[in-house]
C-alpha cells in the first residue's frame, strides 16, 4: 500500500467500542489493495491517551489469578494453541525450533506466548512491549524478559534473533515498513518472523464501525494480503506461507457491539461487575455456538478475519 494512495470512506464516525474511550473515528479504504487506513489519524503523542484500558488492575488481577488456580497448559489458551501452530508450521518449512533458537516477540504483552513457546519448544525466548506493566508481569508469571519501550528503541544487535513472532502488533505502528525493516535487521539472514494481524473480511463489510477487529482508534491499519506482501517483501521477507485461521468470538463480538455495547474489552473480558455487564456477558456466551460454527466456516472458506504469515528473511 503505497503512503500517498487514494482512500474512499468505508466507516465513518465509529466510536471506541472496544475500550469504550470518546471520539469518533472515520477509515478509509485504498482504492489499489482494499486495506483500510485510519484517516486522519491522532497524532504520535496523542494516541497515547487511547491505551489507557490496557492492563488495567482488573485484567492484571485476573491474569494473576488464572495462573495461580488452573495447569500452565489450560490457563495459556490461545497463547498454547498460538505455539504448537508456530512449532509445527516452521517444523513443515524445515525450520524446527530447538533449544537453541533464540526468539523475540514484539509485542508481547504480558508474556505468555513467550512461556507456551518456551514449554512447547525449548526455545530461548525474550520480548519487548510499550507498556512498563508487561515487563513486571511477564517476570512474576512467567520468568520471561520483557524490554519497555517502542521496538526500535531497544538497538538489537543485527541478527541477533533466529525467529520473530508479532501478535496483533503491527496494526498498532505508525510505520509499519519501519516496524517490518526492523525485525529483517534484528533476524538472522535465513531467520523466520511469525507475524498476524487483522484484515477485513465479510464481517467487517457488514458491521463496518462495529466490527469487532476495528479497534478505533489504536487500530490504524487493516491491511489486506497485497499490502502485507509488499510490506514483506520491500522489508527483507519472503513470505512463505500465508493462512487466514479460524478467529472465534469475530462474529459473537460484532453483534453485542452492533446492539450497543460500548467497551467490550472491560465489560465482557474483565469482569466488570454490574447488572448490565452481567446481561451482556449472557448475550454473548449465547451468541458464542452461532460464532462457533459461522467463523469455522468462514475459515474453511479462506475469509477468516485475520492474516498470518511465515516470511523467511532473505540473505544479506
Amino acid at each position: 500500500m503505497h503512503p500517498a494512495a487514494e482512500l474512499r470512506p468505508v466507516v465513518r464516525g465509529a466510536g471506541d467500542t472496544f475500550w469504550g474511550c470518546a471520539g469518533r473515528f472515520d477509515y478509509g479504504r485504498c482504492v489499489e489493495c482494499g486495506s483500510w487506513v485510519l484517516d486522519p489519524r491522532p497524532a504520535p503523542d496523542e494516541i497515547g491517551a487511547f491505551y489507557g484500558g490496557y492492563y488495567q488492575d482488573d485484567e492484571v488481577a485476573l491474569t494473576r489469578k488464572a495462573y495461580a488456580e488452573t495447569p500452565p497448559d489450560r490457563s495459556e489458551g490461545v497463547d498454547r494453541l498460538r505455539a504448537e501452530a508456530v512449532r509445527k508450521a516452521l517444523a513443515k518449512l524445515e525450520a524446527p525450533l530447538d533449544g537453541e533458537t533464540r526468539a523475540l516477540d514484539v509485542g508481547c504483552g504480558s508474556g505468555g506466548f513467550l512461556r507456551a513457546l518456551r514449554a512447547e519448544a525449548g526455545v530461548r525466548v525474550e520480548g519487548v512491549d510499550f507498556n512498563p506493566r508487561c515487563a513486571a508481569l511477564a517476570d512474576e508469571l512467567h520468568g520471561v524478559t520483557v524490554a519497555t519501550g517502542e521496538l526500535a528503541e531497544q538497538r538489537y544487535p543485527d541478527g541477533a534473533f533466529d525467529v520473530v513472532t508479532s501478535w496483533h502488533c503491527l496494526e498498532h505502528t505508525y510505520d509499519p515498513a519501519d516496524e517490518l525493516a526492523e525485525m529483517a535487521r534484528i533476524t538472522r539472514p535465513g531467520g523466520w518472523l511469525v507475524l498476524e494481524v487483522p484484515t477485513p473480511s465479510i464481517w467487517a463489510r457488514v458491521f463496518r464501525g462495529r466490527w469487532l477487529f476495528l479497534q478505533a482508534p489504536t487500530h490504524l491499519y487493516h491491511l489486506r494480503r497485497p499490502a502485507l506482501v509488499a510490506l514483506l517483501d520491500d522489508a527483507g521477507w519472503r513470505p512463505r506461507r500465508i493462512e487466514r485461521p479460524w478467529a472465534p468470538t469475530e462474529l459473537a463480538g460484532s453483534i453485542v457491539m452492533a446492539l450497543g455495547l460500548r467497551g467490550f474489552a472491560p465489560r465482557l473480558m474483565f469482569g466488570t461487575r454490574g447488572i448490565a455487564a452481567h446481561l451482556w456477558r449472557l448475550l454473548f456466551f449465547a451468541l458464542l455456538p452461532l460464532d462457533l460454527v459461522a467463523t469455522g466456516v468462514q475459515a474453511l472458506c479462506g475469509g477468516a478475519g485475520v492474516l498470518r504469515v511465515y516470511a523467511e528473511r532473505e540473505p544479506s
